[in-house]
């Protein structure tokens, strides 16, 4: 249900009293900065923009506000991605003239010409300081109240005019906003535009001030006084959904901006705005906690065995008292638990992000999961069962080589000027680069380059990572790219073709080449496991010994030669290590038993 409320009528060009007492200032105050901006998940120069709007609000704190719409090509989701976008904000998106993405508007003035304007563009210098410079027509004041049972979110907004608005009409904008809402996004700056947004890059982004809808419709509210003196209270009740395109609007992530329009549409200046975070009501404890989420980085691991982490988890306070104090339990993979003992202070109805102690696992190579529970705020029983989650993160370990002589073989699309690569060695030395490949082709298709050879050091490791300055990887849909590289027996090492704006393989190279222990042709199959592993391989002698270690480096089984299978199927499932052990040095490979 919708329902605006004028609580108080103005007649003409004569000012009535507010009922009660008045909130908003009557004396001359500066104008505030509204930014309106069209965005999408898929536009790479969008965090860019993003992070100049969130310097303009900390470096005028309670001076700007910002509506950013998902709208236009850019941000139409891929199968399983997120949808940010609403239908009000794709018609604001076809009626402002937008040629590109980042695009806004500064309290749709005009600025070089045009209406879209964006304090990220590199060509404009910053504007905003010049709008909250001016001295502003209106005044404008607001409350809001969500209940957290019910869902209703109730926004008073008052106003008074110290001079006349230009146009004898003005209209009222009530806009939803919610903040923190995580997903994906394709930056072309890598983790340099908007580092702060980036919650597990390239994967998870943190978008702010997602605009959710309009209480006041598509293009506002009119005010029909618009002379010295003219006030009133506008108030708008509303019942929130559960979810918008199937993502929860989390009530306490909500924030309201209100501002007045001096024309009609997308005509005429915006005169002010402000904006404001609900007061959360209804709460029915005292102290009350939520789990709301849980995260660990990806692990690329060039060692196998234990890992130390430093995990996150989002609680929610949902009871009355400021939570000052809990219980935090969380363990990898069902392994053995750590127990934090957490202190700090989250207001009611607010979510905290808390860095958990260091937890010391042993991760299987893939997916694995963190288990978090919560318990005990503020040293009390908690009412509900919502305390626990978890969520899953990727383990990715290196890959052995059976060379310390490898060839990277490259197929770029028709943008080859996009792509660049490096290989580094464990302490960040740059061994081997390459790109950018050009020319452009004039149509889509693809280019062969010509393989690199490169030969690595024995036993350490090295990151392969392609870039692409565009952010769409090289099998977009302008030519069928990929990259490999193969060690000396043609063994896929690091491959892919579908990224963002880059991509990463770890290379292990062995203690010693294969050709340094008299060994050709090995294989240990199949890989992953369950009940048989095999292992053979070619030598120049025959004192070889074989065996199967867990990642704490104890002997599982043994056996000598060159053709030989391990019984397998009691042991537990994870990762382990192969060895091929002679008087000149240990072969060494992964396997992992399912």
């Amino acid at each position: 249900m919708k329902n605006f409320t004028k609580k108080l009528l103005i007649a003409g060009a004569m000012a009535i009293p507010v009922i009660g007492a008045a909130q908003v200032s009557t004396s001359v105050e500066q104008r505030n900065a509204v930014i309106e901006e069209w965005t999408g998940m898929h536009c790479g120069y969008c965090p860019i923009g993003a992070f100049e709007m969130e310097q303009a609000i900390d470096n005028n704190p309670g001076r700007v506000s910002v509506v950013s719409m998902h709208a236009g090509g850019y941000a139409t989701p891929n199968a399983g991605e997120p949808d940010f976008r609403t239908p009000e904000g794709t018609v604001s998106d076809g009626t402002f003239p937008i040629s590109g993405y980042p695009a806004s508007t500064l309290n749709r003035r005009t600025i070089g010409g045009s209406q879209v304007y964006h304090p990220g563009n590199t060509n404009n210098a910053d504007k905003v300081p010049a709008v909250l410079s001016e001295n502003s027509e209106v005044n404008i004041y607001a409350t809001a109240t969500l209940d957290i049972v019910t869902r209703v979110l109730v926004v008073d907004v008052e106003y008074y005019y110290t001079s006349n608005a230009p146009n004898s009409t003005n209209y009222m904008n009530v806009a939803i906003n919610q903040n923190n809402m995580q997903g994906p996004q394709v930056t072309y700056g890598g983790g340099n535009y908007n580092p702060p947004a980036w919650i597990n890059y390239p994967t998870v982004y943190n978008h702010m001030h997602v605009f959710r809808g309009f209480m006041t419709g598509q293009w506002g509210d009119v005010i029909s006084s618009t002379t010295t003196g003219s006030t009133a209270v506008m108030s708008y009740t509303q019942t929130l959904p559960m979810d918008i395109n199937g993502l929860p609007l989390d009530l306490s992530n909500i924030e309201i901006v209100a501002y007045i329009g001096d024309g009609v549409q997308s005509a005429g200046d915006v005169l002010t705005g402000t904006t404001i975070i609900p007061t959360l009501t209804g709460f029915t404890s005292t102290d009350e906690l939520v789990f709301s989420a849980a995260n660990m980085d990806d692990i690329m691991a060039c060692v196998t065995g234990a890992q130390t982490m430093s995990p996150t988890t989002d609680l929610q306070n949902w009871g009355s008292n400021p939570m000052t104090s809990a219980t935090i339990t969380y363990d990898v993979n069902g392994g053995t638990a750590e127990v934090m003992n957490w202190t700090g202070s989250i207001a009611p109805g607010s979510t905290q992000t808390i860095t958990l102690d260091p937890i010391t696992f042993t991760p299987n190579a893939g997916s694995n999961t963190l288990n978090v529970t919560a318990s005990n705020p503020n040293g009390v029983a908690d009412n509900t069962a919502d305390n626990a989650g978890s969520s899953t993160f990727d383990v990715t370990l290196a890959t052995l080589a059976q060379s310390l002589d490898v060839t990277l073989n490259l197929v770029t699309d028709r943008y080859g000027s996009e792509t660049t690569w490096d290989l580094k060695n464990s302490g960040g030395a740059t061994l081997y680069s390459g790109g950018p490949y050009g020319p452009d082709l004039t149509a889509n298709g693809t280019t062969t380059q010509p393989a690199v050879p490169m030969t690595l050091a024995a036993d350490d490791c090295f990151t392969f990572t392609i870039y692409d300055s565009y952010g769409d990887g090289l099998d977009a849909g302008y030519g069928n790219g990929s990259f490999e590289i193969v060690d000396a027996n043609s063994n896929v090492l690091v491959s892919g073709a579908n990224f963002a704006a880059e991509d990463q393989g770890l290379i292990k190279t062995p203690l010693a080449g294969l050709n340094d222990l008299g060994l050709e042709d090995v294989s240990v199959y199949p890989n992953p496991t369950s009940d048989v592993l095999n292992v053979d391989f070619t030598a120049e002698g025959s004192d070889y010994t074989v065996a199967i270690m867990d990642l704490q480096g104890r002997v599982l089984a043994t056996q000598t030669g060159t053709n030989v299978s391990f019984q397998v199927a009691q042991f537990t499932t994870g990762s382990y290590i192969v060895t091929i052990s002679t008087d000149a040095g240990v072969y060494t490979e992964n396997v992992v038993i399912k």
